[in-house]
């Protein structure tokens, strides 16, 4: 009986340790065929439109006095042809341990930059305009590599992230020792119908050959507002390019019909090559995008991105051509498991 005891006790601690501990498998299946045309024309299968395809695991322990301990991992994948995406690597997306607790959280690894959260209020999509116009928030640093963030609780309705990134380590006598780390930061305010977020971004060394710090600046600011059954967002971005300050800004429009949304929105992009030489480098972005929820799970999209290129812009879809067109148009299914 004294052994059966002490079985059973450690039995019910097991049970116990176990109930403290969470691990949870998910993932995004997102596939879509898309014409596009930029230098020529294009029909073709494509991966994650509407979202990424990616799998992953995240997870807490409960280490007891509000305290626990997280981590994610994530990897992103091609489902046309099943290869990995984000260069390969095995979890490119995601890859983070940290603590958490009623201080907020703090997260040790690769992860989302804070103005990448915040771009994703306006839309981080492969036909979104801050997609097809590429800032560095939803660009080289929307996923930054040693990073170490702060994400505060709520307060008055607003939260807070800030980041630095060590990024990768270089040689001893690289000329660009300091080339791809970072600091960032966000603030976020969500209460009712508004939502409202700013974030900066200082890039120490943009320039992996040029010797000493090539320094970049980002600011990005969304403001958002539901009127119940349509939603209005403005946004406004500004960054250094080249000996240029590149700008973009425009709004959008979001309205549910039962299970089926459709946006549109429009938006200017200017200096988008940076170059003082390029006096005619801007472009106009118009967008038009439904989705239709067949359940809580599974979506049906459809996405129409048009771009029009001043003489001396090329962007938008396959090879854009400087002062040519060029438009995207796809229809898909996501899949969220």
């Amino acid at each position: 009986m004294k052994h059966l005891s002490i079985l059973t006790l450690a039995a019910c601690a097991a049970c116990a340790a176990h109930a403290q501990s969470s691990v949870t498998l998910y993932g995004v299946a997102d596939a879509a065929i898309e014409r596009v045309k930029g230098a020529s024309g294009a029909t073709r299968l494509a991966s994650g439109q509407q979202q990424g395809s990616r799998w992953g695991l995240r997870g807490a322990e409960d280490m007891g006095g509000g305290l626990k301990t997280v981590f994610q991992i994530e990897s992103g994948f091609n489902i046309v042809n099943g290869a990995s995406a984000q260069g390969g690597l095995l979890f490119g997306r995601q890859a983070y341990v940290g603590l958490a607790g009623d201080f907020g959280a703090i997260r040790m690894g690769r992860q989302y930059s804070p103005m990448d959260d915040i771009a994703g209020l306006v839309g981080t999509k492969v036909y979104d305009v801050l997609s097809v116009v590429p800032i560095i928030g939803n660009g080289d640093y929307n996923r930054v590599n040693s990073a170490v963030t702060y994400l505060s609780p709520k307060v008055a309705n607003t939260t807070f992230q800030a980041q630095y990134s060590f990024a990768n380590a270089r040689p001893a006598g690289d000329p660009s020792p300091h080339f791809g780390r970072q600091y960032s930061m966000h603030a976020l305010h969500a209460h009712g119908p508004l939502t409202l977020g700013l974030s900066l971004m200082r890039v120490i060394d943009s320039s992996s050959t040029a010797a000493g710090n090539q320094g970049q600046n980002a600011a990005l600011l969304v403001a958002g507002y539901d009127f119940g059954g349509f939603k209005l967002t403005g946004y406004y971005d500004q960054e250094d390019k080249g000996t240029e300050k590149m700008k973009v800004y425009g709004i959008s429009g979001a309205m549910a019909f039962g299970s089926t949304t459709v946006s549109v929105g429009a938006a200017q992009a200017k200096n988008v090559t940076g170059l003082a030489s390029a006096a005619r480098d801007d472009a106009k972005i118009f967008t038009l995008q439904a989705s239709h929820n067949l359940s809580k799970r599974t979506a049906l999209y459809a996405h129409l991105t048009s771009v029009s290129n001043a003489a001396d812009a090329a962007l938008g879809f396959n090879s854009p051509v400087a002062g040519r067109q060029s438009q995207g148009l796809q229809v898909g299914m996501r899949h969220r498991f």
